[in-house]
């Protein structure tokens, strides 16, 4: 078992982190056009059962392609994200808290355990002809999906435990790095396992093994990050010693435990306080709420574009489940060659162009003596300024998600589908950006409830998001304008830029940062 780590090991346990974080994306990722395909046959089946036929339709019929069937099938695979979307919010404080006092080592080797029952249980329902135990393992798959991402959720814990200020945010991009490269690496391998192999099952026993694979790595590779405090310990013990000494009532204990379900039943409204609108000093901070209002916006128009796009791409230009895979290949990659390539120039002379502007009109400006940062931290003696310019790199990149959707809509062929979601690669360094100023705001001490509030904000997109847009998809399939959601989801974008929009041309002098 590895020793806990501490500050100075930050980036040997953070190099420690990325196997995990990759095996842990490749799970759900190697079998998201495999379960397009599995949704689809067994709404397929359970569509021809209830019209009474004797003939049950085979995988690949061609009554598997009636438009009812095809709404019906978009419809589930919107409510078993929004399954994902539900426990994924409601697991997220939980997951932290948790994690605050146990450790983060135990949950990092259980999370992706939990993670292969819901990998397992769509299997099943494919080979079980059962319709009712069919639906059974598909809700199942629906609740445990979240176990991936709250996986994924953790090791952000882990940097914050152990990296420096100056380090936690390349630590986040090689982090996030890596999780694209997971999911691109398994829709590459999805793709060959469609050409080169028949049985359906092969992608879910890679996605197995990966599963397996990263609770196997955190148990024999990955310290424990959490410093607990020795002081508490020594203090609980003393009080110990006291209540056996003074034998304390029963009263006293039964008020530990009211104590106890208290705190569990506002650990989901803890970490939200960090973003609702309060007054500090006499002054009303509403910047936080706005960041996160534009971010659920602007995540509940993209977080469905995936799943939304395999069903597009299927309905109107016939792709195969080997085809949708190398889409979502060429989807996760574009957006990673960005990430890597060009996002981190543009951070470096953006932001120098950005502080020489500043500085030029500094000494332009002489007669301003004061000058407030666009975000600050309101309880901490350290007030560091959240970098203007990633507000604006923010804004931009949300800009450019919603003219890609716009012209996806457009399209008229699968290859100015493709173009257009090459644009969308250059709108990647949105979430990167949100997540830097996010947390530039909240308190150190906080820093682990910041990052449960900023995960619990994707999660009530991922939550409002399929619902909305399914039904939406489902509506414009009936009529036959499926386009009509890259419409709709672009709306959505923009709107999240709307929304951040004062927080560039809000009349507020900034300092330059580094």
């Amino acid at each position: 078992m590895p020793a806990p780590t501490s500050k100075k090991d930050g980036s040997y346990s953070v190099d420690r982190l990325l196997p995990y974080v990759f095996l842990c994306t490749i799970g759900p990722s190697v079998v998201a056009a495999s379960n397009l395909f599995v949704v689809k046959y067994l709404m397929c089946r359970y569509y021809w059962v209830k019209q009474g036929t004797d003939n049950i339709p085979n995988p690949g019929d061609d009554r598997c392609s009636n438009r009812d069937v095809q709404a019906l099938a978009g419809s589930v695979l919107a409510a078993l994200a929004t399954l994902d979307g539900i426990f994924s919010f409601i697991s997220s404080p939980y997951v932290q808290s948790l994690s605050d006092k146990y450790g983060r080592r135990p949950l990092l080797i259980i999370g992706p355990l939990l993670a292969t029952i819901s990998t397992g249980s769509i299997l099943l329902a494919y080979y079980i002809n059962n319709t009712t135990l069919a639906w059974i393992l598909l809700v199942l798959t629906g609740i445990f999906v979240s176990a991936s991402t709250k996986a994924v959720f953790l090791p952000s814990l882990c940097v914050a435990d152990v990296a420096t200020d100056d380090a936690r945010t390349r630590f986040y991009s090689r982090m996030e790095a890596v999780a694209l490269l997971g999911p691109g690496t398994a829709y590459i391998i999805s793709a060959v396992v469609s050409r080169y192999v028949s049985n359906i099952a092969v992608p879910y026993f890679i996605a197995l093994g990966a599963q397996v694979g990263a609770s196997l790595w955190s148990f024999f590779f990955i310290a424990e990050t959490k410093q607990f405090n020795k002081n508490d310990n020594n203090h609980n013990e003393e009080n110990s010693d006291d209540d056996d000494g003074n034998s304390v009532s029963s009263s006293n204990q039964g008020r530990g435990i009211v104590a106890e379900i208290t705190e569990s039943l506002e650990a989901p409204v803890k970490p939200l306080k960090l973003i609702w609108p309060h007054k500090h000093k006499g002054k009303l901070h509403w910047e936080l709420f706005v960041v996160a209002l534009s971010l659920f916006m602007t995540t509940s128009g993209t977080v469905f574009i995936a799943t939304a796009s395999l069903l597009f791409l299927s309905d109107k230009f016939n792709f195969n489940p080997e085809n949708n895979a190398w889409m979502l290949a060429f989807l996760t990659f574009s957006r990673f060659a960005y990430l890597i390539i060009l996002f981190p120039f543009i951070l470096k002379f953006g932001r120098a162009g950005y502080n020489r502007y500043l500085l030029w009109k500094q000494k332009r400006m002489q007669g301003d003596r004061e000058r407030q940062p666009l975000i600050r931290r309101d309880t901490s003696d350290r007030q560091e300024d959240a970098n203007y310019f990633d507000v604006i790199l923010a804004f931009f990149s949300v800009i450019i998600d919603a003219l890609a959707l716009g012209f996806v809509s457009l399209s008229l062929s699968y290859q100015q589908v493709l173009g257009a979601f090459a644009i969308m690669a250059f709108g990647a360094g949105d979430n990167p950006t949100f997540k830097a100023v996010f947390v530039s705001y909240a308190p150190p001490e906080h820093s682990s409830e910041a990052l449960a509030a900023l995960d619990m904000v994707f999660s009530a997109a991922k939550l409002a998001s399929p619902p909305l847009l399914g039904s939406l998809y489902a509506a414009f399939v009936e009529i036959g304008k499926p386009q009509f959601l890259f419409l709709t989801a672009g709306g959505l974008c923009a709107t999240g830029a709307l929304l951040i929009s004062p927080m560039i041309f809000a009349k507020r002098k900034f300092k330059p940062t580094e």
